[in-house]
């Protein structure tokens, strides 16, 4: 490679260096499940994920058949999270990265306030990334919402209302350009406490979560791809 391209894809890395995802959780940790058909929460804890504690809340809206909503993340399918509504379910089930709770039971009925989370050790920048991406498999149906929130350490809340998501496997991008805030004044993305993903599952709906991440500002891979393309510009005006 001659040095001109050299010179130039140094200074693309060094651009697509300052960014880089932030993983929130891969479900590769944290094992635990539940299977509730009334309004009950459980923390996880030891979760290698933001704040080192996963929570998840089950809620119901209607439930004619008494049925279950189930969540579940096991060794025996790491890198996923099942969450299941059986026939009739119309309700929701929430997950929240905050680090540990306080002042209640690690299980129980009913959920929990966001002031009952110690929050995200340290709190977490999120002042380089533009949203919050969420991959998913095996959607069962296309009334499937998802809902994302964050909070920092004053507990203004920003979020991005429930929005319907392809049926199948896919990925759903939330950019914080387009959240609304939910309380208070306006997140301070530098001091991130909280984030929570909600699915709305109205109809005995079943999905899978596979990853849930920050995402750095498409620039960057813009830039990458500018970069790689004037270095083949350049060796096909040399060929």
């Amino acid at each position: 490679m001659r040095r001109g391209n050299i010179a130039l894809l140094a200074g693309v890395l060094l651009v697509c260096g300052a960014q880089a995802n932030i993983l929130i959780d891969d479900f590769t940790s944290g094992f635990n499940s539940a299977s509730t058909s009334t309004g009950f929460y459980y923390d996880t804890v030891a979760v290698a994920a933001q704040g080192g504690h996963r929570y998840v809340d089950h809620r119901f809206d209607a439930n004619p058949l008494n049925r279950p909503i189930l969540t579940d993340v096991n060794a025996g399918v790491p890198g996923h999270m099942f969450i299941e509504a059986g026939s009739g379910v119309d309700g929701q089930s929430f997950v929240v990265w905050a680090g540990r709770i306080n002042n209640v039971p690690n299980s129980g009925p009913g959920v929990v306030s966001r002031g009952d989370f110690a929050g995200i050790a340290g709190s977490l920048d999120l002042t380089s990334e533009l949203g919050i991406q969420v991959d998913y498999i095996n959607n069962d149906q296309s009334s499937t919402e998802i809902y994302i929130e964050v909070w920092d350490s004053n507990f203004n809340v920003n979020s991005a209302l429930f929005v319907p998501v392809a049926a199948g496997n896919g990925s759903y991008f939330a950019a914080f350009s387009n959240f609304v805030i939910f309380q208070g004044t306006g997140v301070d993305y530098s001091d991130i406490r909280g984030i929570a993903v909600g699915l709305d599952l109205p109809t005995g709906n079943d999905i899978t979560l596979t990853r849930v991440e920050a995402v750095p500002e498409p620039a960057t891979m813009t830039i990458l791809g500018l970069g790689i393309a004037g270095i083949a510009a350049q060796r096909r005006r040399k060929a």
